[in-house]
């Protein structure tokens, strides 16, 4: 099947948001705060501007059978359980700059940090995706830049932090000593 035929193209895309109502607004607006319920640092318009960004970039191509308010909905559904996931991985931004702050006045802690933050880069050396996906989180990179930055789509990021964590376990599950990490 051609793939112009089955989504609606950028133009059709734009002018069906485009002609959006009030009262059509509002339900979507209704719908973002069903799924955002539970999101810890993101609220429903949050939710509907992503899905309306994503739409209309094409980052999320729109099949021409499905009517918008199941699309947009399905669309909101799933930025709501990716940000659910990365909320469930990663530290609230404020307690982690809390930590870095107390750690900053503390050499011995910075030494400590700066020395783990090597080992676990050594263990990961021999993965360059992984390395790379590692890099980007310690450099709080935005999850979209960091796939642009590696060259690599969604499954493969997704793949390389899952070799990344399997691996540091593997290295640091034992916990910490002064050896060097086990391969």
């Amino acid at each position: 099947m051609d793939d112009e035929a089955t989504h609606l193209t950028p133009g059709e895309v734009r002018r069906t948001i485009g002609r959006l109502r009030r009262p059509d607004l509002l339900r979507l607006a209704a719908l973002a705060r069903v799924w955002a319920t539970g999101l810890r640092q993101h609220g429903a318009d949050d939710l509907l501007n992503e899905a309306l960004d994503r739409v209309l970039s094409g980052r999320r191509p729109w099949p021409s059978d499905v009517p918008l308010p199941a699309f947009l909905s399905q669309v909101m559904r799933s930025i709501a359980s990716q940000w659910r996931q990365e909320d469930r991985r990663e530290p609230l931004k404020e307690d982690e700059d809390k930590i870095f702050e107390e750690e900053s006045h503390n050499p011995a802690a910075c030494y400590e940090m700066a020395d783990l933050v090597s080992r676990m880069q050594r263990a990961l050396g021999a993965d360059p995706p992984a390395l790379g996906v590692f890099q980007h989180i310690l450099a709080d990179s935005d999850r979209e830049d960091a796939q642009a930055a590696l060259r690599m789509n969604t499954t493969q990021y997704d793949t390389a932090r899952r070799r990344m964590m399997r691996q540091l376990f593997e290295a640091f599950h034992s916990g910490w000593n002064h050896e060097s990490p086990r391969h």
